[in-house]
């Protein structure tokens, strides 16, 4: 008589973005962007990109409002008319109108690019960025599987277009990651998110779930530390130019010559699906409070950094009412909190909303459905977050069950 061993609920171990199809595909993907920035230098004419848009696209208007602040004329980029006069004499016969809508704060990081000219500019802005986020990869992915972050389709969307996401995903990625080795430098990076506000909501709520208290006063510090700055070296101007925006939101997309519908926000999702304003405002509200719970929980139940960054990330993308594609660079952070290691089993529904999400910012950059589905897979990865966690919290049970069996028994 023999025995036989019964398993049940395991899945083995599977070896994820590692060995030789790793390398395979990052050689691809590598060739594919190489190949994509060729075609791009191909149809480009002087400082006019392909379809007559300013070269580097959005990185146009920082540039304009570096070289405002430069010649001490920092208020005068957010005149609408201002800046596109400005954007007209440097890109004559361009198509595109990019308004300013950033805090001083943010005019000032930029200020010293106002010196240089428009590439070099470009150049120091995305290498600076992109040396800092490939040091963070360093720190939320394992070494087999950082070429998933250091070749994130989001980052790849923030180069051409030279946005600010790889800076918003070094600070909150970074900082959090920095809470348990040094509280002080990871709350202080944090703080520093208050150059894009409505991205910076969550940060002091999530700090005081999780009881981080020199991290959230070095945060405060920070943040206000940077707003003085920008007071003492500007003036006053720039800031009551900025609350009058502020104020009135609706002028952040009339002013504007991008569509409104590749906002990947709910309430945009919502009205893309036929909802009316008022539904799609309920419905936005309703999720944005929602997530904003889950983040405070997972913040208050687990001192993973990792799944922290993840929470935080997913809840304030799910937040605003008011966010573009290359901001959804910040999707790494869940997705490489929620990626199984190399000893970690795989569930084939993570995997998916993983690969989803990974995809996604090149997906809608180049999608004309008419609907934003963007919106779901952030809503998807907030829930495997939580799922995680609570799921890390239950009582250990054995994964292998073992009984022994006669051969042939019923």
């Amino acid at each position: 008589m023999h025995s036989a061993t019964i398993e049940t609920d395991r899945a083995s171990p599977t070896p994820i973005a590692g060995g030789r199809v790793a390398f395979i595909l990052a050689a691809l993907i590598l060739a594919f962007y190489v190949l994509v920035g060729v075609i791009f230098a191909m149809n480009s004419h002087g400082r006019l990109g392909p379809n007559g848009a300013p070269l580097f696209y959005d990185f146009s208007a920082f540039y304009q409002a570096a070289g405002f602040a430069d010649s001490g004329h920092a208020a005068k980029a957010y005149s609408d008319s201002a800046m596109l006069a400005a954007e007209q004499a440097l890109f004559p016969g361009a198509s595109l109108r990019l308004p300013w809508n950033y805090p001083p704060t943010f005019q000032l990081m930029l200020a010293p690019l106002g010196a240089l000219p428009y590439v070099t500019a470009w150049l120091v802005w995305s290498g600076a960025l992109y040396g800092l986020y490939a040091l963070l990869a360093g720190r939320i992915a394992a070494a087999g599987q950082r070429w998933l972050v250091l070749l994130a389709p989001g980052a790849a969307v923030n180069l051409l277009v030279g946005q600010n996401g790889l800076l918003s995903t070094v600070l909150l990625g970074g900082g959090v990651m920095l809470l348990r080795s040094r509280p002080i430098v990871g709350g202080a990076l944090l703080g520093l998110m208050t150059y894009k506000p409505h991205f910076a909501v969550l940060v002091p709520l999530v700090l005081i779930c999780g009881r981080e208290w020199r991290a959230l006063g070095a945060a405060i510090a920070s943040g206000a530390g940077l707003a003085l700055l920008a007071l003492a070296v500007f003036g006053v101007d720039p800031w009551f130019a900025f609350v009058h925006k502020a104020l009135e939101p609706s002028s952040i997309f009339s002013s504007s010559s991008s569509d409104w519908r590749s906002i990947p926000s709910v309430m945009i999702m919502a009205r893309s699906l036929g909802a009316g304003a008022a539904v799609s405002s309920a419905l936005h509200w309703s999720v944005a409070a929602a997530a904003a719970l889950g983040a405070f929980w997972v913040w208050r139940k687990t001192e993973d950094g990792r799944l922290r960054a993840a929470a935080l990330a997913t809840a304030t993308l799910l937040v605003t009412p008011y966010l573009r594609i290359y901001d959804l660079v910040l999707l790494v952070l869940p997705i490489m909190a929620l990626l199984p290691r190399s000893d970690e089993n795989a569930r084939i529904a993570d995997l998916v909303v993983v690969c989803v999400a990974w995809l996604t910012p090149v997906v809608l950059l180049f999608s004309h459905s008419g609907v934003q589905f963007g919106p779901m897979v952030t809503m998807a990865l907030m829930g495997l977050i939580v799922w995680r966690v609570a799921r890390a919290r239950q009582p250990a049970t054995p994964l292998v069950q073992r009984a022994p069996m006669a051969w042939g028994a019923p």
